[in-house]
């Protein structure tokens, strides 16, 4: 019985450090090269710790003309959205859990059955639709792009949510003499922080990384985000694989950044809600 309950840890400990290997390898590599001489790049056999560590890459990242505008022009847009999603989310979320109105069924399944279709089937409606209001190659018009299909998913993990939080709360507070409003922004929304914090992490993250529509509704090369504007160190004839990794462990920074930050919200949120509760 031992050496099954070890042998059986031991299979398990192995698969995770396996699948660990598969998540961490890719960044680890990017690192690696991001750290490298260019004279240690393409060496052979290749060398996974760097002999000699050098920030040149980084300072030849930052050092680029546009990399602080594509920088803050992805943060914009994705700050933006984030609370535009938000905003609209939780009210769409607590209306379809809490009232009752012709159709709420359906509109329910309409938003679930808009996430059978990926997101590259969209692309040429969504230009059209933005074209048609004059918003191509504008922040506003990137923005209503990924609210199309950041909001569907945020309305459906708020719902989940929601559906965990009793309505007795808000109708205690409402006996009390708080409006339905009051009840809710008092009531309501602080238990759901938890819920806002993980969403809020996936709509960053989503708009942060994302790269279809900012290369199509963006062609200016002033307006590009940083997805589009790693690309610059990609020539016609070469590839500064060197410079390009440093700009990706950059771009990866601000995520890591958010969770670190979403993590703590997340506990606090938890508390304060069981306290309130």
């Amino acid at each position: 019985m031992l050496i099954k309950r070890l042998s059986s840890q031991a299979g398990f400990a192995a698969g995770l450090a396996l699948l660990l290997f598969f998540v961490l390898f890719p960044f680890m590599q990017m690192l690696s090269t991001s750290l490298k001489p260019a004279d240690e790049l393409f060496t052979v056999p290749p060398l996974w710790v760097p002999k000699h560590v050098s920030m040149a890459n980084f300072m030849a990242a930052f050092q680029h003309k546009q990399f602080v505008r594509y920088f803050m022009n992805s943060l914009a847009v994705s700050a933006i959205t984030c609370a535009l999603v938000i905003i609209v989310s939780v009210l769409a979320a607590y209306g379809f859990t809490r009232l009752e109105f012709p159709g709420r069924k359906f509109f329910l399944n309409v938003i679930l059955v808009s996430q059978m279709f990926c997101i590259s089937a969209i692309v040429v409606p969504l230009y059209k639709i933005v074209g048609s209001l004059g918003l191509l190659n504008s922040y506003a018009g990137l923005i209503l792009a990924y609210m199309a299909f950041t909001v569907p998913v945020a309305i459906w993990l708020l719902r989940s949510f929601l559906l965990n939080i009793p309505p007795d709360l808000e109708e205690s507070a409402m006996m009390e003499g708080a409006s339905k409003l009051a009840a809710f922004f008092k009531v309501v929304v602080p238990l759901l922080r938890p819920g806002i914090g993980a969403t809020a992490a996936y709509v960053f993250l989503m708009t942060w990384q994302e790269f279809l529509f900012a290369l199509i509704f963006m062609t200016k090369p002033e307006m590009r985000t940083l997805p589009i504007g790693i690309m610059d160190f990609k020539g016609q004839y070469e590839t500064n694989w060197g410079t390009m990794m440093a700009a990706s462990i950059a771009i990866s920074i601000p995520v890591f950044v958010l969770f670190l930050f979403i993590q703590r919200q997340l506990i606090s949120g938890l508390t304060e809600g069981a306290t309130k509760g």
